[in-house]
């Protein structure tokens, strides 16, 4: 009798699952990025390649021209100042 239930437990979950994979909304066109934010779509990696940043397998803080304008950062401590997870110390 528990094995009744089980498999009945078992099968509506399924079933639930199934139903809302169904039902995701399809993406219709991509996103588009602000007029007036700091979106960068290259950047150049070590070898001094161009790539998109979607192409980056990994996570990337890019520290555009603009936003270092934006601060009026001089040094690359200033500008690393707002990238999560760096330390800059020195002068």
């Amino acid at each position: 009798m528990t094995h009744v239930r089980i498999l009945a437990a078992v099968a509506s979950a399924l079933i639930a699952t199934a139903a809302q994979a169904g039902s995701a909304p399809k993406a219709k066109a991509p996103a588009r990025p602000a007029e007036d934010g700091y979106y960068v779509p290259h950047v150049t990696g070590p070898g001094g390649e161009k790539r998109p940043v979607m192409e980056i397998p990994g996570s990337v803080t890019v520290v555009s021209r603009k936003f270092m304008d934006d601060i009026q950062a001089t040094t690359i401590g200033e500008a690393l100042r707002f990238v999560p997870g760096v330390q800059s110390m020195g002068r």
